[in-house]
């Protein structure tokens, strides 16, 4: 770096390793093993074995669950070339403990280094990585506990509350609470955290329609604040903080070490899957039409789920909890009659008797990573969706993926319902209260595809967005801060919806962390922070002490 003392010395980093009981590790991207003279074979084969596994990809400290935001030269389409180290951090600790994670940001903050903070990398902004710098990874706090009577600090009794670490996964949770029959309102993958980055922007899932978003099940949280103080939060204490977390985006206001959740009984499942394809575009235009017309329907009966757009075929898999499997059933079948010309590759309605039977059996195993993916989505009012809905399907007939362009329109249908009606005060988008459907461009490319045709790749999706937009209240529209474009025009109100819910947020942001130790792309006070004032925020794949990181680097596979 242009000022050498932006980096610490070698020393002081033995010492720093030492007050984290030996958990600084070195960081790689994920195939750096296949580069090197001679390569690690057996690891290398391994890297590209598990491209592909979101479970390996979230064990590894310097993997990203989508490979372009590592940001390297070396991929598993490349073949044994130089890795640069890229977007990955150089460094991290393996924090176990809560002293762990205060020794880190105390660190961090007096030696003014870039500190990112991970769990397991599932992050469509580049958020959980940063080049030269320090990484807080989580991802083995892995403490669940079942609080079979939980007071709240507002005196409410709640029954079979959870206490969750920072490294849990949600189909660790998903598992663990199968054994009492019990489920918690969390996400659609089972290798994304269950505490990090989803709950804290807001968290949409398979049962928020039924019991209301992630964030609104929070009771208390434990953090760690830029001062190194570990504090507890919830509404009688550090309220702002709470307010903050709940939907205002991860990587921000704290280190969060655990949280405080509701769970609920686990509902019984009506499943409804079918894979509909038509033999041209106009007769797929008018299924669309009729699909968008029933959605209403479907939602008045309980249905949520997801809807997967491309070409001339649609993926509807949509289920009900606790629902009544003869009106679920017959209700879907109204829709299905009325185009059986259609080609049905898939059509299967039935029962499961918990929530946990239908995700390990439907969900769990289609968790596909390690592509480059960009984002693009916007929340669709409900009023919308009811009053309007030929002009919906006419856009989402023009936003739908085509194979030849690697993309694809997924479809969420998880807000409304419980959302719409929970009163609540939390950070979350308020656009979520009052929307049906989140809809999300999702749009890949080849590894070696040039960083021109990648710029018009971004050009592309900002084009299908903007379709989407045309329905989802045009300039007020918004959009959810997780499955986002990192290109976002005025992202800081499609994030958080109104630019007054975004100021408050930075306000409580600028009196938690004045200096700007936890900032990330695209969060709440990183449009204030300037690159010139904190030079080991300068990317640069040359300026660390080579040195110092092969030191590192060699101390840890001695270990092994």
């Amino acid at each position: 770096m242009s000022d050498a003392n932006c980096w610490p010395s070698l020393p002081v980093w033995q010492t720093f390793n030492e007050s984290v009981q030996g958990r600084l590790i070195p960081v790689q991207p994920s195939v750096a093993f296949c580069s090197g003279n001679p390569p690690n074979d057996d690891l290398c084969n391994n890297a590209l074995t598990e491209w592909t596994n979101s479970k390996w990809r979230s064990d590894q400290v310097g993997s990203m669950q989508n490979h372009n935001w590592e940001n390297t030269s070396c991929s598993d389409h490349l073949g044994n070339v130089i890795c640069t180290q890229g977007s990955v951090p150089r460094l991290a600790v393996n924090a176990t403990t809560v002293e762990h994670v205060q020794a880190t940001v105390r660190f961090s903050s007096e030696k003014n280094l870039r500190l990112v903070i991970k769990t397991t990398g599932h992050d469509y902004l580049g958020r959980s990585t940063a080049p030269d710098s320090l990484l807080l990874w989580l991802h083995y706090m892995k403490s669940m506990t079942l609080i079979e009577q939980y007071t709240s600090c507002t005196g409410e009794d709640v029954a079979n509350a959870i206490r969750l670490g920072a490294g849990v996964q949600w189909g660790e949770v998903y598992t663990w609470l199968s054994a009492y029959n019990l489920i918690a309102i969390g996400g659609a993958s089972s290798t994304v955290g269950a505490i990090g980055g989803f709950l804290q922007g807001g968290g949409h899932g398979p049962l928020t329609r039924w019991k209301g978003m992630a964030a609104d099940q929070v009771l208390e949280f434990d953090v760690v604040t830029a001062d190194g103080q570990r504090r507890t939060v919830n509404a009688c204490e550090n309220k702002d903080l709470f307010w903050a977390l709940r939907g205002g985006g991860g990587g921000s206001f704290a280190v969060v070490l655990s949280a405080v959740l509701r769970t609920f009984p686990s509902p019984s499942m009506v499943s409804a899957l079918y894979t509909v394809s038509a033999l041209n575009e106009d007769r797929y235009a008018r299924f669309i039409h009729d699909f968008i017309r029933f959605i209403p329907i479907l939602a008045d009966v309980g249905y949520a789920g997801y809807f997967y757009m491309i070409d001339t075929s649609i993926v509807i898999a949509l289920f009900v909890p606790n629902g009544n499997f003869t009106v679920a059933a017959t209700t879907i079948d109204e829709l299905m009659k009325n185009n059986t010309d259609l080609q049905f590759s898939m059509n299967s309605t039935r029962l499961f008797p918990s929530f946990y039977d239908y995700f390990a059996l439907i969900m769990a195993p289609s968790n596909p990573t390690g592509g480059n993916v960009l984002l693009g989505s916007r929340l669709i009012p409900e009023k919308i969706v009811r009053d309007q809905p030929d002009r919906v399907a006419e856009a989402f007939f023009q936003a739908r993926g085509h194979n030849k362009t690697q993309s694809i329109l997924i479809g969420h249908l998880v807000a409304g319902g419980q959302i719409a009606k929970i009163s609540i005060n939390n950070s979350v988008n308020p656009a979520w209260r009052t929307a049906l459907l989140h809809m999300v461009n999702v749009q890949g490319w080849d590894e070696d595809t040039t960083v021109s045709d990648q710029n018009m790749i971004a050009s592309r999706l900002r084009v299908q967005v903007e379709i989407l937009q045309t329905v989802a209240g045009d300039a007020q529209s918004s959009c959810y801060l997780n499955e986002a474009d990192p290109n976002e025009p005025n992202w800081e109100q499609k994030f958080f919806g109104t630019r007054t819910n975004y100021d408050r947020l930075a306000s409580i942001k600028k009196d938690l962390d004045p200096n700007g130790l936890f900032i990330c792309r695209n969060c709440v006070g990183s449009d204030e922070w300037s690159a010139d004032l904190n030079c080991p925020k300068r990317s640069s794949a040359n300026r660390v002490n080579v040195a110092m990181f092969l030191f590192f680097l060699v101390k840890f596979f001695y270990r092994f």
